[in-house]
């Protein structure tokens, strides 16, 4: 039975020292205006929404270079404790490398390790740390609630072919109702490029949704598979390779182990992200509404509450 998602999803992984794709005109350099402090007015007041100038200085701000000995892209600052820093990334950006260092937006390098026991083994997923005593920004907001089609975005990442921070605006195109393996689950329009995997995805608000992961129109498909094993139909792989793939932020809250959102004071995740239902259809969909017909609820009051079937009928009574 085929699930429908409205997901896209680029299944070229976006490591650093591979070939740079074709960039479009739309691509812009590191034009983001620095700024001394991490704490920026949006443009509109009303709406709490920033202007594109605003936006590239935010993800300017928390988007670092990962550089590897033998591979390497971008990562996005979560978090601080002390002066150690957590950084949120792509596993198959640090995959291989034996040492690690990332390059701030001041332009200074530090050392890096991956962090451990992160519950990642599943997902396109890795937590590095490095220590310091200059003061980065932070996230404005780390997005908790499920987008919604048609949101403005912004990516930012170190491209491989330029060798500084570029950044690419968008809208969430499709959102899945089945998340495809390793955790991707939002397809955005955003031209992501060699290099911007683990960069931040940024909405109008400012708000942290995501990181990038891979980009739109793969050589292969071999990326569009469900955690599962199965695949989508021709015609949903289609609509996938027609856009970029991120992971959403409460994916990882959602899946590291609470010791490290409490140490580093991140948002505990609450509830999952509401996704649709599937109609059944067929004689699934047959079975299941028959099942609603002779199922009752049976409440006492004990409260010892459960659920019952009905079996039989004698006059005006109903056995269950």
């Amino acid at each position: 039975m085929n699930q429908t998602i409205i997901l896209a999803s680029s299944l070229l992984l976006l490591n650093f020292p591979s070939v740079a794709l074709q960039t479009r005109s739309n691509s812009v350099s590191q034009a983001a205006v620095e700024t001394d402090s991490c704490e920026i007015k949006a443009e509109n007041g009303e709406s709490g929404e920033y202007s594109p100038q605003q936006l590239q200085t935010l993800a300017n701000h928390i988007t670092v270079k990962v550089i590897g000995d033998n591979n390497g892209g971008s990562g996005t600052l979560l978090a601080k404790k002390g002066n150690t820093y957590l950084v949120l990334t792509n596993s198959h950006v640090v995959r291989g490398v034996n040492n690690i260092s990332l390059k701030t937006s001041d332009g200074k390098t530090y050392p890096a390790q991956i962090v451990t026991n992160t519950n990642f083994d599943k997902f396109d997923l890795a937590l590095l740390q490095f220590q310091s005593n200059q003061n980065y920004c932070l996230p404005k907001e780390i997005a908790l609630s499920v987008l919604n089609t048609d949101t403005p975005v912004l990516a930012a990442g170190y491209s491989s072919q330029k060798g500084q921070i570029v950044f690419r605006t968008g809208v969430v195109q499709q959102i899945a109702t089945r998340p495809l393996k390793e955790g991707y689950s939002i397809g955005y329009t955003s031209d992501i490029e060699q290099g911007m995997s683990g960069g931040a995805i940024l909405n109008s608000r400012g708000e942290l949704i995501g990181i990038n992961g891979k980009s739109a129109y793969p050589i292969l498909n071999t990326g569009y598979t469900y955690p599962d094993g199965s695949r989508p139909n021709e015609e949903e792989i289609k609509r996938m390779r027609s856009v970029s793939w991120g992971i959403p932020v409460w994916t990882f809250l959602a899946q590291v182990h609470t010791e490290i959102l409490t140490a580093y004071s991140l948002p505990l995740p609450t509830t999952p992200p509401s996704i649709p239902e599937t109609k059944l259809t067929g004689w699934l969909g047959e079975l299941e509404q028959k099942a609603k017909q002779i199922t009752v609820r049976i409440d006492s009051s004990s409260r010892a509450n459960g659920s019952g079937i009905i079996i039989a009928k004698m006059g005006r009574h109903t056995q269950s």
